[in-house]
């Protein structure tokens, strides 16, 4: 299932110019194909994740598969702009039900090897992220763009029935009530700030200004009800555990400068460099290849050494590659430039399922679901606030550069567009830089008790 949102995400991404021409909407429009899906996604995860714990984890993924897959149906036969929206948000809300009981599936399978297991579920999510473009591509230069989301059907149908015949669901003794008030609060709150997040690629404007601060208005009453709820949807003692705070900061710093990399990297490829799309494609692959490779044995090695000292050893490499990006010029040799995304991949790859893992261990008792989905909301965050920052980042060291305002690439003046580049790539750089620091002020806290506990014997 995670393979198939990957690929459905990515292949998406490479259909719209084609939507866009057949749909007859401009760019801005076409854009919310894609910008609803995360939307929807991240304002129901949490819900899903808590219906998960009360009903059985397995049971809400099924379900979210059993949407996704007739979301996918709607939107190809969708025939207007309009109606392929609201199919994608209903695609969308079966993604957010499956995505936020996932990892919580897997820690209660695989409780003592959850590094390897997410470390595998880090493979498929790249492997998704290498096979969308092409296949998207494919498909959109033969067949009509609804084949997009006709080819979700046979693997939703078959993730459907596998998913019966192998998973067990599990139902807790004790079944809690549902916050009702706590989740009309939470997703209009959580609504308005990722379409906040959303429009502000485009400026911040005063009515994005204002739906911002509506959406955090709603998410501190969210809090104070939710303080009082006798069952609340968030279960919010677990965040008075520093280091799972830190755990969850630093996977949001790490996605944000990911999103931000992914989001520049192609048009210095393409625009600065003039390099086609279709090797332009091959050598951005060169990054999920390395997560799918290192996932796995990154996550395996947290289950035998501890999930702290890989996850800082992620962030150190992650950091230096992103300096290192930051100084690639025009004229960079291929032979030198692949290895340096490779080696920036490499810290990304490291990081991802031993966080993952350190993440989950911290969920309570009968909260698994609660976790993961929370785990994965940050994941959203990090990636919508990147493409914002790294687009602010880009198009103000390039305004910088010029003297005057700039909101695109500069046809015939490469060299304003490496200034930007270089410029959001050192302070990527900076951000991750900080997540090391949060890292090591957790391992602090980690001897600070196990001098205690020795104190104590």
């Amino acid at each position: 299932m995670t393979f198939m949102e990957i690929l459905d995400g990515t292949i998406v991404n490479v259909a719209l110019p084609s939507m866009q021409q057949e749909l007859g909407v401009d760019m801005a429009s076409i854009q919310w194909v894609a910008s609803i899906y995360s939307i929807v996604t991240c304002a129901a995860l949490l819900v899903f994740g808590r219906l998960g714990d009360m009903f059985g984890k397995v049971r809400i993924f099924q379900v979210g598969v059993a949407l996704f897959t007739a979301g996918s149906a709607l939107c190809a036969l969708s025939g207007t702009f309009e109606m392929l929206v609201v199919a994608r948000a209903v695609q969308s809300l079966g993604g957010a039900a499956s995505l936020a009981n996932n990892q919580g599936i897997i820690t209660e399978t695989f409780p003592d090897s959850r590094g390897r297991a997410l470390g595998l579920v880090a493979t498929f999510t790249a492997l998704g992220a290498m096979c969308g473009p092409t296949l998207g591509g494919l498909i959109v230069a033969t067949l009509p763009w609804e084949f997009i989301f006709i080819i979700n059907l046979p693997i939703g149908l078959i993730s459907f029935v596998v998913g019966l015949k192998v998973l067990s669901n599990r139902r807790p003794a004790h079944r809690p009530s549902f916050d009702a008030l706590g989740t009309v609060l939470l997703i209009p709150s959580i609504l308005l700030i990722f379409f906040a997040i959303t429009l502000m690629e485009r400026g911040a404007a005063p009515f994005t200004i204002g739906m911002l601060v509506c959406g955090i208005g709603l998410l501190v009453a969210f809090v104070v009800v939710e303080n009082h709820a006798k069952s609340p949807l968030v279960t919010l003692g677990v965040f008075r555990d520093v280091r799972f705070v830190i755990d969850l900061i630093n996977m949001a710093l790490v996605f944000l400068a990911m999103a931000a990399y992914t989001f520049i990297f192609p048009y210095y490829l393409q625009e600065a460099r003039g390099i086609g799309a279709g090797v332009a494609g091959l050598i951005m692959a060169c990054y999920p290849l390395v997560n799918s490779i290192v996932g796995p044995i990154s996550g395996a090695v947290s289950d035998k050494v501890g999930c702290e000292k890989p996850t800082l050893v992620g962030q150190i490499i992650y950091t230096c590659g992103l300096a290192i990006m930051g100084f690639v010029a025009l004229d960079t040799p291929l032979f030198v430039l692949i290895p340096c995304i490779m080696f920036t991949s490499l810290g990304s790859a490291i990081f991802q399922a031993p966080n993952n893992s350190m993440v989950m261990g911290h969920a309570p008792e009968g909260s698994l679901g609660f976790v993961g989905s929370l785990g994965n909301l940050m994941r959203y965050l990090g990636q919508s606030v990147g493409i914002t920052a790294g687009s602010a980042l880009l198009y103000g060291g390039m305004s910088q550069s010029i003297g005057y305002p700039v909101t695109s690439y500069i046809e015939g003046r490469p060299d304003v567009f490496m200034d930007g580049m270089h410029l959001a790539f050192h302070v990527l750089a900076v951000i991750v830089l900080a997540s090391v620091v949060l890292a090591l002020v957790r391992e602090w806290l980690n001897y600070r008790e196990r001098r205690a506990r020795s104190t104590a014997r």
